[in-house]
C-alpha cells in the first residue's frame, strides 16, 4: 500500500472522536456533560487521556480511553482535585520512590527547618 495515499487525522476529527469517548452525564452528581469543559492532557495510538469538570457540581476527574492489542477500548474515570495545568506540569515526570520518601521523611525531622518558611523555601528550591 502506498503511504502518500493516506489521509491523516484532521484535528477536527481527533476531538470529535475523544468527545464521543467522554461520559455523558457526570458520576458524582448525575448532570449532563456540557462537553464544554474538556481538555485533552495526552493522546498517542494506545492511550487518550482527557481533563473533564462538571459544569453542575465542579468535580474534576480524569479520563482515560486505552486501546491494548486486541482492539477492544477499556474507559476508566478517576476523580481528583488537580486543575489541567496541575496535571500538565506532573506528566511525564518520574515518580516518587521509597527512598525520596524516607528522605523527606528525615529533611522534615532537620531542626534547621523547623519554621513552616524555611522548610517551604528549601523543597520549592529542590
Amino acid at each position: 500500500m502506498d503511504k502518500s495515499n493516506k489521509k491523516k487525522k484532521s484535528p477536527n476529527k481527533d476531538l470529535k472522536d475523544i468527545l464521543d469517548m467522554i461520559p455523558l452525564y457526570c458520576d458524582k452528581c448525575g448532570a449532563y456533560q456540557d462537553k464544554g469543559m474538556v481538555e485533552l492532557i495526552d493522546k498517542n495510538e494506545n492511550l487518550t487521556i482527557v481533563y473533564l469538570m462538571c459544569d453542575n457540581c465542579l468535580t474534576k476527574s480524569i479520563f482515560y480511553v486505552v486501546k491494548p492489542l486486541n482492539n477492544m477500548i477499556n474507559k476508566y474515570r478517576l476523580n481528583i482535585d488537580l486543575d489541567s495545568s496541575e496535571i500538565k506540569q506532573f506528566a511525564g515526570k518520574d515518580s516518587i520512590s521509597s527512598d525520596d520518601i524516607l528522605n523527606m521523611f528525615k529533611f522534615t525531622k532537620d531542626d534547621r527547618y523547623s519554621k513552616a518558611n524555611d522548610f517551604i523555601k528549601k523543597i520549592s528550591n529542590a
